[in-house]
């Protein structure tokens, strides 16, 4: 990856963020070199106070942003790497079947609680791929739901999401498991999975995972700023003043609206919500001139 801008962010973004007038964003913002989106801004608050979003968060347990995935060429090795960088994870490296598609996957997780899902297909073979150099750019997003329902209603139904691939069902036999789970639970517990997307591809798509018969902590409170982790997902559109317009058609309330400069896209209109699970979701279109 490469730094595409670095420097302090738009003081305007400290109030749309709703944080303490004489907090400071820093950010760093990084790229896989040839490409134009998937982009990972790194934010660094001062002057306000902070938690983990996620702390010590399970793969089961809802609320927020779960991970950010990445294509990679080889998992083990990308493991090893990280390992040795003392990420953790969830489970060791493992072969499944994932509806049409047969991957190699790793959850590990980082400082501040951030968890990169690196995945590599194997079957069919990955096309349109053609600049993965370590980590490719970030693809899709996982979140852990508390009701599956109602967040197709809020992305599908109110966003204009497509659906882009859903499975449902336990692991086929007891064993090892890209979730950590007890080899004998993940023979039982059902996992549903929808992965949506707004163009009904997977480039930039919204992965969401609910589990039946299994519960614990709810971290939607804390997915906000300033806290730590992975804080919130940003999505270009063409309309701003439509997409709020549709949102207060049904209600939805609005974290800010804002015009700030963003680099490297230059001054744009802002729109931030939360999303049914707590998630923070940020939607931007170039401003017009006055």
């Amino acid at each position: 990856w490469e730094v595409a801008w670095r420097g302090e962010a738009d003081p305007r973004l400290v109030e749309a963020w709703r944080l303490p007038e004489a907090a400071r964003i820093d950010e760093m913002l990084l790229r896989n070199p040839g490409t134009d989106r998937g982009f990972v801004r790194l934010v660094r608050i001062t002057g306000a106070p902070q938690q983990q979003i996620r702390s010590n968060g399970q793969t089961w347990e809802t609320g927020g942003i779960f991970d950010l995935n990445v294509r990679v060429t080889d998992v083990p090795a990308r493991f090893a790497e990280l390992q040795a960088r003392d990420w953790q994870g969830y489970a060791d490296p493992i072969r499944f079947t994932f509806g049409p598609f047969v991957v190699r996957e790793w959850l590990g997780r980082g400082p501040d609680g951030v968890v990169f899902a690196l995945i590599q297909r194997e079957q069919p073979p990955l096309e349109g791929w053609p600049l993965i150099r370590g980590f490719s750019r970030s693809f899709n997003s996982t979140q852990i739901v508390r009701d599956l329902a109602a967040s197709l209603d809020f992305y599908v139904g109110l966003l204009g999401f497509q659906v882009y691939v859903e499975t449902e069902g336990p692991s086929p036999e007891p064993g090892p498991n890209v979730l950590g789970l007890p080899y004998e639970l993940a023979a039982t517990v059902s996992r549903h999975t929808v992965i949506v997307d707004p163009a009904g591809a997977n480039e930039g798509s919204v992965e969401l995972i609910e589990f039946d018969g299994l519960s614990g902590r709810d971290f939607a409170e804390r997915a906000r700023p300033p806290n730590l982790g992975v804080l919130a997902l940003r999505f270009p559109v063409d309309d701003v003043p439509a997409l709020a317009k549709r949102l207060a058609d049904r209600n939805w309330p609005l974290e800010a609206r804002s015009r700030l400069a963003l680099p490297p896209y230059g001054e744009v209109e802002l729109l931030a919500l939360r999303g049914p699970n707590g998630e923070w979701l940020e939607f931007f279109e170039a401003a017009g001139s006055d």
